[in-house]
């Protein structure tokens, strides 16, 4: 009888601490907004992938596809999409898209950072939409974004930044 209880209480116990376990939305975004950085700051990826004019880093899992835009690609891992935006006209310190994000009133932006490294700009965003969170990861004219559940937004992040710092653009 008492190994029963012994037993019960055990597994009990570590129902309690595995669903504890899970990181909440907050961490989740704080985490992933600083990892982003330290992605942005790191040597970027090699480019896997070639399509039109340009070359990027894929991770592993994603497909990509190309959009009438030749400067727009879908990138698709599971049921999610994420869009890449690839402005050839902007440069690598260019803030443009971050100006755009801060001057729309309607954002609610949830966490942001800048960063800055050998005159190049990036940011990472996260902006509430209801349930909804949108991510926005951008390095220079290379902008990525998607539209996200409270799932693993640090992960994605991540990738994200990996994506768009691998940009290369062919001429």
């Amino acid at each position: 009888m008492k190994r029963k209880w012994f037993l019960a209480i055990t597994i009990f116990t570590l129902v309690l601490v595995l669903a504890g376990c899970g990181k909440s939305v907050e961490e989740q975004i704080d985490t992933g907004v600083a990892s982003a950085q330290t992605v942005f700051e790191e040597n970027p990826q090699k480019p896997n992938q070639t399509l039109d004019k340009i070359e990027l880093f894929v991770p592993k899992g994603y497909t990509v596809e190309q959009s009438e835009d030749k400067n727009n690609l879908l990138l698709k891992k599971g049921n999610e999409s994420y869009i890449l935006f690839v402005n050839i006209n902007e440069d690598e310190d260019s803030n443009l898209h971050y100006e755009i994000l801060k001057n729309n009133k309607s954002n609610q932006i949830v966490k942001e950072q800048t960063v800055e490294l050998d005159g190049a700009f990036g940011f990472t965003a996260v902006v509430e939409h209801g349930e909804q969170f949108e991510l926005v990861v951008s390095s220079g004219g290379v902008k990525m974004t998607t539209i996200s559940e409270d799932k693993n937004i640090d992960v994605k992040l991540v990738d994200m930044m990996q994506i768009v710092r691998s940009v290369n653009i062919l001429d």
